[in-house]
């Protein structure tokens, strides 16, 4: 097996053909294998269907195969005709979260307009020797904060001609389209950590002989955090597409009525790990999902954060929805720790900025943000006030979603200020300022105001007594000092990571203090913050404890890797994936001072290795090959518009290079061991090396 594809092979009953299952990564097809017999799925972003194809059986046999529809939605009408069969169905008008648990899980309505309606359409095509269903649905939701349109008869009217444009290309071309499209990014990035073991086996039974082995799982199998990479950016890939909504927490993958945490935005963090990986995986079209999302909800909130806080601008809390919810969770009773958290709209507006940053975005697109972004700042601004000692403050203030210890004894959450809410303030006002700049309109109140505000926030959080980032306005002892949420390192990362020397000691101190072991998406957030501390070590220790069989780990808040290889939280939350592909290509490259970092974290068991197409910013590519955990060389090519002078900087060595579109630069490993420099241009041809 290689990074390209996530096999399984079961022993066959005695008398009947083996048993295999394979998840190819790159083309996007899965496959299961039964003697001569072959099911293969795609669902192509291309064409809008869902694909199954029934190859190598009995003819006999295929004629009889057939399809039978069925739903935990209402169904609301049943036909079939022909080779088509439909299902008109009505979605609950309400599903409350499992934390609420004196509330019904589902309610149903049927009041018009009380709940969406949808229809799921299949038309069979029999071929030769193959017989295959297209599938489509659709549903009557529009976008955040829009009426729903039309009915489950008009969405089937749309899922029915989707089938009807797809199937007019023929079974053969559908797969070539498909194949064509998920080839052309996936094949952006290509990462080699090492070889797999020698021997077939299913990706279960690799990840438990890994985790297993007493040279631990990195030494005995690294190609594993190769396709921890491969199968997140595959994921990403496949839930995150411009026009849809951004990946919550099960991504597309929730099978559930009541999933956990209702599949919801939770926006203190889990949101945002998911579009992480973005930009530097170079599948800047998954970010587009989260920006118009973030767009929709800044005006959907407005109202919302005037009737909560009479404040200008917006925000939303910890948790929202599909439908914009910005108000608090727990219906007015729920534990401040995770409830009272007005700092989403912070948060979700580096988001707007990010395309920038990577030179991903233009002027108008930019502006097309803007007022989502300056919304944002006004609030913020409205918040940050002084209080009654004339000291600034973001009362009442949490740190998600920790407490710590009243004079009391008791657990307490509520502050005058935490260490995240200045370092989120801080980000979004030099973005704003940025942005302001940007667009010629640094005259704009809002801008003015977080300019001055900049000079009143801390640059990074105080450092107590024992050598450690204070969480909070003053020293605290932790209700659990080995918590989950590490809010106060968010300057470090995903922040700008402008920190001294004495903040960067200190945030080893305070990780360390928190331990490694942690739920799934914390992992991965901890990993990407010891590569920012350039701990290549850490990150291999964080990368053990992420490739472990999640059934074999206990603890309420351990994760790992279920056997299909998503990632536990426990249960299964997509963060952790997404998450872990920037963090492991953090180690690998990093560029948010200003220079290209080349192997800024490299853990000792990936001594061997190579990357190609991950994207730096604003906007070059860059290549990297190493042996022995040494440099080999390194290429960088600018793609469109981020032409310029680039600095690279490998272990405290910084080498200035002239990029020009069209142009590779390609450095070896002597131009950062004082020898002359002296580098090698090749011509790439930009529209071919720069993704869309």
């Amino acid at each position: 097996m290689s990074g390209a594809d996530a096999s399984g092979a079961s022993p066959a009953p005695a008398g009947r053909a083996a048993y295999r299952r394979l998840l190819d990564l790159r083309a996007g097809v899965h496959e299961v294998r039964a003697g001569a017999l072959t099911v293969s799925s795609f669902a192509s972003g291309v064409d809008g269907v869902l694909v199954i194809v029934v190859d190598g059986a009995d003819p006999a046999l295929l004629a009889a195969t057939s399809v039978a529809l069925d739903s935990q939605l209402r169904v609301l009408a049943r036909t079939e005709q022909g080779d088509e069969q439909v299902l008109l169905l009505r979605m609950p008008s309400d599903v409350a979260p499992g934390h609420e648990p004196d509330l019904p899980a589902a309610e149903w309505d049927d009041a018009p307009g009380a709940a969406l309606e949808g229809a799921l359409v299949t038309r069979r095509i029999d071929a030769g020797h193959r017989v295959a269903w297209l599938v489509a649905t659709e549903t009557t939701y529009t976008a955040p904060g829009r009426a729903p349109v039309g009915d489950a008869a008009s969405a089937a009217d749309r899922a029915r001609a989707r089938i009807a444009l797809a199937a007019a290309h023929g079974l053969d071309a559908l797969r070539d389209r498909h194949e064509a499209e998920h080839r052309a990014a996936m094949d952006r990035v290509r990462i080699d950590l090492g070889d797999e073991p020698a021997g077939e086996l299913a990706t279960d039974a690799r990840l438990r002989a890994a985790a297993s082995a007493p040279e631990g799982a990195l030494a005995h199998d690294p190609a594993l955090a190769a396709l921890v990479v491969e199968y997140g950016r595959y994921l990403l890939w496949s839930s995150a597409r411009p026009g849809g909504l951004p990946p919550n927490l099960q991504g597309i993958w929730n099978a559930e009525l009541r999933p956990p945490w209702s599949s919801n935005y939770t926006v203190n963090i889990n949101t945002e790990m998911n579009h992480w990986a973005s930009f530097t995986a170079a599948l800047p079209e998954t970010a587009a999902p989260l920006r118009d999302f973030v767009r929709a909800l800044a005006e959907r909130a407005v109202d919302a954060t005037r009737r909560l806080y009479d404040a200008p601008g917006w925000t939303v809390h910890h948790n929202t929805d599909a439908w914009g919810f910005a108000a608090p969770a727990g219906r007015g009773g729920a534990d401040p720790r995770w409830a009272a958290w007005p700092m989403g709209g912070a948060w979700l507006a580096r988001h707007l900025w990010e395309p920038v940053a990577f030179g991903a975005a233009s002027d108008a697109e930019l502006a097309e943000s803007w007022p989502a972004i300056r919304g944002a700042a006004e609030f913020a601004l409205h918040w940050h006030h002084r209080d009654a000692r004339g000291d600034w403050s973001t009362a009442p203030s949490t740190s998600p979603e920790n407490a710590y210890l009243a004079a009391d004894g008791a657990p307490a959450a509520l502050d005058r200020a935490s260490a995240m809410d200045l370092a989120l303030l801080r980000d979004l006002f030099e973005i704003v300022v940025a942005a302001a700049d940007r667009l010629g309109l640094v005259d704009d109140p809002v801008a003015v105001d977080a300019h001055d505000r900049l000079a009143v926030l801390p640059d990074a959080p105080a450092i107590d007594d024992e050598g450690r980032l204070r969480e909070w306005s003053e020293a605290r002892t932790e209700e659990d000092p080995h918590h989950r949420h590490v809010s106060h390192l968010y300057g470090l990362y995903p922040g700008a990571g402008a920190w001294d020397d004495a903040h960067r000691a200190a945030a080893a101190v305070t990780l360390e203090r928190r331990g490694d072991e942690s739920t799934g998406w914390s992992l991965a957030w901890k990993l990407a913050l010891w590569a920012r501390l350039g701990r290549g070590d850490k990150v291999g220790d964080l990368l053990e404890l992420l490739l472990r069989p999640a059934d074999d780990v206990t603890g309420e808040w351990a994760g790992g890797l279920y056997p299909n290889l998503l990632a536990a939280h426990p249960p299964f939350q997509i963060d952790g994936n997404l998450g872990a592909v920037a963090g492991v290509l953090e180690a690998l490259v990093q560029s948010h001072d200003g220079c290209i970092e080349l192997l800024p974290a490299l853990p000792p068991a990936l001594a061997h290795g190579s990357v190609r197409g991950v994207v730096a910013r604003p906007g070059i590519e860059v290549d990297v090959d190493w042996a022995h955990g040494e440099l080999v060389r390194a290429t960088v090519r600018a793609h469109r518009g981020a032409a310029g002078v680039c600095i690279i900087r490998h272990r405290g060595i910084a080498r200035s290079v002239r990029l020009r579109d069209g142009e590779a630069v390609r450095l070896e490993a002597t131009a950062f061991g004082g020898a002359p420099f002296a580098p090698e241009r090749t011509h790439v041809g930009s529209a071919a090396s720069a993704p869309p």
